[in-house]
């Protein structure tokens, strides 16, 4: 928890010096003088490709009017393998946004696409858009909720996910969400979620492993080392890449009931 919080720190520093602590990625792509007001409206959903089913780099995953943001390689399924991650972002100029007195933000959708290594090549493994929280033109007080937070480390594919509104909101702090080929497909195995609440400074953390059942709860103040741990157990099994939905409203508790 100490990591994440210094993590958090860091980010509410550069957020009230006017600073995202994502930068909003659109130096390479045209900026039309799109206001708040008149920012198109579309169905994310319908605008979400599929992707090839295989190919020998993660360039070769990225369809038409769409770009790479990240790639990392790592064995996530434990055939001593590389496998592949990547995160990709539609290049729609239309969705870039441009307000007096702040740097354009770009709410294009993304996906985080995984492909498992086979002889030469990748072979997809599984897609998701979802879990990328969505930003419109009503929602550009939100940072950007994605800062190249793609890893892999012992076998676990790790995304990371940070809420910080400039305006709004009480509450902030990062998602962790940890996968790796599990009976035969990318399922979500664990979760990991540091809440500060910006005006108490409270923090409140919790973290569920979805293969042993073990979950801890922890709550402490940002400016206290003392922390207070209460473990229990858990019923929820791990969850298809496809199947998890918008980050910032994950609720793993409703999966299956949770047993002290």
């Amino acid at each position: 928890m100490k990591n994440l919080l210094f993590a958090v720190t860091v980010a509410t520093a550069a957020g009230l010096a006017g600073c995202s602590p994502a930068a909003e990625s659109a130096a390479d792509a045209p900026i039309l003088p799109v206001t708040q007001a008149t920012a198109p409206a579309i169905g994310v959903a319908s605008s979400v490709p599929e992707l090839p089913a295989q190919g020998a780099s993660a360039a070769a995953f990225v369809p038409a009017g769409w770009r790479l943001e990240q790639a990392v390689e790592g064995d996530i399924s434990g055939d001593g393998l590389p496998d592949l991650a990547f995160v990709l972002r539609r290049g729609d100029p239309k969705l870039i946004i441009r307000r007096e007195g702040f740097a354009p933000s770009d709410i294009n959708p993304r996906i985080l696409g995984v492909a498992l290594g086979q002889a030469g090549d990748f072979r997809l493994a599984g897609q998701n858009h979802a879990i990328f929280p969505e930003r419109d033109a009503d929602m550009l007080n939100m940072d950007d909720p994605f800062d190249a937070g793609l890893s892999v480390a012992n076998g676990v594919l790790t995304l990371e996910l940070n809420l910080f509104m400039s305006m709004g909101g009480s509450s902030m702090g990062p998602y962790q969400f940890h996968f790796r080929q599990q009976d035969g497909s990318v399922k979500l195995i664990g979760y990991d979620h540091l809440d500060v609440h910006r005006m108490t400074g409270d923090t409140t953390a919790v973290s569920v492993d979805f293969l042993t059942g073990r979950r801890t709860d922890t709550t402490g103040r940002i400016d206290s080392e003392r922390e207070t741990t209460v473990a229990s157990r858990t019923a929820v099994k791990p969850v298809p890449l496809d199947q998890v939905g918008d980050g910032f409203a994950f609720e793993y508790d409703q999966l299956t009931p949770h047993t002290p």
